[in-house]
């Protein structure tokens, strides 16, 4: 079983992890870090959990009685996780960085399994999980990269549930470079102009639309092999050739692609997913799978709830 403490423990995506975790087979919650809840159950805050646990906030965590370390609070320094991962031998960290300050770590790893399952199943320590409009921006674009394909502008439409947008909308130029680093990782030669809107979305409370636009004159049949052999021994990125829609996503760790031509220049890639999941929740459970030799989709099997048919 994997220990497990969640640092930020009152944050919103910390609901939606621990519906994940508390059901998860491999995991053990160990502490729940909130110094404003210290001593309340679990339930007093996150409410869906009446009858489903005992546990407690508490203002502090116990690092030797831990196997993993999982923060959610935005404010602290990377630095500090990778002092404790000197300090602790075999304890491993995950933390988000909704704001992507754009520091390169060599100790921290990109915590997005399309794009660095690697190194994430290869000793790893600390993993940064990337925010909803990079992470399936960046999944969408790096099998261009790698078949040296990205060679003009790329222009970047992102809809975001609007909680969300309005908690990460204020950094879209550290996005860029982020988005930019990990191209460059893939394709050293990319060198052009990246545009990224991001923009809210009323009509949703988890779904997110992303809609990118490059010049390349391969047939969709073409780009469609290259994402096979990118993409074939994932268990959550899928192309489809029909019309998406966030219904077919909600819940779930799935990130559905859809390419087509608006001329014979122009590719148009489509991707709807989770917001709470891709670039949050779903992906620390990701990481953290991948970091303890566990099977990715454990834990992120298709859900019964929230299932809605319109």
């Amino acid at each position: 079983m994997v220990k497990v403490g969640i640092i930020g423990a009152d944050k919103p995506i910390a609901g939606e992890l621990l519906r994940i975790l508390i059901h998860h087979p491999e995991t053990d919650i160990r502490a729940l870090v909130a110094p404003n809840l210290t001593g309340h159950s679990l339930s007093s805050f996150h409410h869906g959990f009446i009858g489903e646990s005992n546990l407690t906030f508490t203002d502090k965590i116990n690092s030797e009685d831990l196997d993993l370390i999982i923060s959610l609070n935005e404010e602290m320094d990377s630095n500090d996780f990778i002092r404790l991962a000197k300090e602790n031998e075999n304890l491993k960290f995950i933390f988000i960085d909704y704001k992507n300050k754009g520091e390169k770590i060599d100790e921290v790893e990109i915590g997005l399994s399309e794009i660095n399952r690697k190194a994430l199943v290869r000793g790893a320590k600390i993993a940064c999980i990337l925010n909803p409009a990079v992470a399936p921006t960046l999944i969408a674009l790096i099998p261009l990269a790698r078949y040296l394909l990205l060679n003009s502008e790329i222009k970047i439409e992102v809809y975001l549930p609007s909680d969300i947008f309005f908690d990460i909308h204020d950094d879209s130029i550290k996005y860029k470079d982020c988005i930019r680093e990990q191209l460059e990782l893939n394709q050293n030669s990319f060198n052009k102009d990246i545009s990224l809107t991001i923009s809210p979305d009323s009509s949703t409370e988890r779904g997110a639309k992303t809609q990118i636009t490059v010049k390349s004159a391969l047939p969709i049949d073409e780009i469609e092999k290259i994402y096979d052999q990118i993409y074939d021994d994932h268990n959550f990125s899928f192309y489809t050739g029909k019309e998406l829609s966030t219904l077919e996503v909600e819940g779930t760790q799935k990130v559905l692609i859809r390419f087509s031509k608006p001329d014979q220049d122009t590719l148009r890639i489509d991707i709807v997913n989770d917001a709470r999941m891709r670039g949050g929740a779903g992906d620390i459970v990701h990481v953290m799978n991948l970091f303890f030799g566990l099977h990715e989709k454990t834990g992120l099997d298709l859900k019964p709830s929230r299932f809605r048919i319109n």
